[in-house]
């Protein structure tokens, strides 16, 4: 399967990333540095994460046997432990996460999945089906996004 990865990411002309933590984003660019190979990196992580509290990572996120991640899972312990309860799996990427786990702590819903996809070209097609594939009963599969859809 790494191999697999590291191919992907050699046919492609460029790699698009949205990281949502401070630790993706410094494995992001230490990733670039430290290939063997050179494609264009484009980071379209915006300023205002800065403000954001949740927006943080731990030093040991960052050490040793860490690296980037293409796609974080959904990380609430309530939602994990009731995988069979899970309803919706949404997909979205960078800031606009943060936005979805408030309102979806404040409507005290869940039976609804979040998942950050931080690697947008190559997409991560193997990440997002293993993320589908963990919850058996989920009806419904979306993409969100800030902007409207008309």
């Amino acid at each position: 399967m790494l191999e697999n990865n590291r191919m992907q990411i050699q046919k492609t002309n460029w790699q698009v990333v949205n990281c949502s933590t401070p630790a993706n984003y410094f494995h992001v660019l230490r990733r670039q540095i430290h290939r063997d190979f050179r494609k264009p990196l484009i980071i379209a992580t915006p300023k205002n994460l800065l403000r954001e509290k949740k927006c943080t990572s731990l030093l040991s996120d960052m050490t040793e046997n860490t690296k980037f991640r293409r796609v974080y899972g959904e990380i609430d312990e309530a939602i994990l432990q009731n995988k069979n309860n899970i309803k919706r799996v949404i997909f979205c990427t960078g800031k606009f996460y943060y936005e979805l786990v408030a309102e979806r702590e404040k409507r005290g819903i869940v039976d609804v999945s979040i998942v950050r996809i931080e690697q947008l070209a190559p997409f991560p097609w193997d990440r997002v089906a293993a993320e589908i594939a963990t919850y058996p009963n989920a009806k419904d599969v979306l993409w969100a996004q800030e902007e409207p859809s008309k």
